[in-house]
């Protein structure tokens, strides 16, 4: 059941993208003949047609996909169906038609690339403003020992499972509390202090040595939480800036990865599910954080300036806008399928080393 809502909820993430595309397309008075809204590739269920829009399901069950008319270079003729046409007809455009995309203004063509990332953007920014107004957190208010490190702990008669009530006569637990902790142990660097810690429900007095840097050696969750909520205005704030600030660390992250600095591994579709499925049974609210940085993981992948991401068709119309020179279409459109066909190719070796390799055999 878990598996099935991470690849729902993926999916929906992925949709949301392409009506991003679509919205801004037809607002800015592009022809949008074709929005798959489920899978790509050869059409196998058509849902209708809609303002000159024919909504279909496709073969390949991964993804969605949205033709704007006169994005390509053979996009003379129409794929799908005019308003008002049937299913199956291909109707002719004139060239000088003022709605396909390479007749449109550059700020409307950029608008149309754009739009898939900033309404993955928009939905990571409502779904945050959603899990902190109505869902809330889980703020601890006690830590429990998870596993006893430094051999001093173990002599001290510590156990996992204990839950830390006083140190040094402070009592660490409610709001705050592993700051709480971490403040009290500091102040006592390299001393032996007296502790309290509820095991089984009953308290259990403990002398236990501090390290030299204040710690007490030990691995701690927490034990005793309560959920809360946000005021409006700070769940609207932090909403909007966690998918921007989230974007920057991984930026950061990414820039160290490819320069060596750090060590990392790459999901592909497969593992993204997994991890989804994983948020799922934990709950609703490691469901939507997990939903929230999907959707701004997506919306940050396409903008990467690559062939046949939105990021690298950003690039040309960047160029266009600069040089007053448009890239011929089968230049660019050659570009645009190398990466497509280099991008397919990354996917499935890293579903295959990563996601099923390492899953079957790690």
């Amino acid at each position: 059941m878990a598996t099935l809502l991470a690849i729902v909820a993926l999916s929906l993430l992925i949709i949301v993208h392409e009506f991003g595309h679509y919205i801004c397309a037809v607002a800015t008075g592009m022809k949008v003949d074709r929005f798959s809204v489920f899978g790509i590739g050869p059409v196998v269920a058509r849902l209708g047609v809609w303002r000159g829009t024919e909504f279909v399901i496709s073969a390949i069950p991964f993804g969605a996909y949205v033709h704007i008319v006169g994005m390509e270079a053979d996009d003379a003729p129409s794929l799908a169906v005019a308003e008002g046409g049937r299913p199956g007809e291909v109707p002719q455009h004139d060239p000088n038609d003022p709605t396909l995309y390479r007749n449109r203004p550059i700020w409307a063509r950029m608008l149309a690339i754009l739009g898939g990332p900033l309404a993955n953007y928009l939905t990571a920014m409502v779904l945050g403003f959603v899990a902190l107004t109505m869902v809330g957190n889980e703020v601890p208010l006690s830590m429990r020992v998870d596993n006893v490190v430094e051999p001093a702990a173990q002599t001290a008669g510590l156990l996992p499972g204990d839950e830390l009530y006083k140190i040094a006569g402070e009592d660490v637990t409610g709001r705050g509390t592993q700051d709480k902790i971490l403040a009290t142990t500091a102040a006592h660097k390299g001393e032996t202090v007296p502790m309290v810690v509820r095991r089984d429900g009953q308290e259990v007095a403990l002398d236990l040595p501090l390290t030299a840097e204040g710690k007490i050696g030990i691995q701690m969750s927490p034990g005793d939480v309560t959920r809360e909520t946000h005021p409006v205005g700070i769940a609207a704030k932090t909403a909007v800036l966690f998918p921007i600030k989230f974007s920057a660390f991984q930026l950061d992250a990414l820039g160290k990865w490819v320069t060596g600095r750090i060590e990392g591994k790459m999901s592909g579709p497969v593992g993204i599910v997994r991890e989804i499925a994983k948020s799922a049974e934990r709950g609703i609210e490691a469901f939507l954080e997990i939903a929230i940085k999907m959707s701004t993981l997506l919306g940050l992948f396409n903008l990467l300036p690559l062939p046949a991401l939105d990021g690298g068709r950003f690039v040309f119309l960047l160029w266009e806008a600069v040089t007053r020179r448009r890239v011929t279409p089968r230049i660019e459109e050659t570009v645009h399928g190398i990466g497509m066909l280099a991008l397919l190719g990354l996917i499935l070796w890293v579903t295959i080393r990563n996601d099923l390799f390492s899953h079957l055999f790690g």
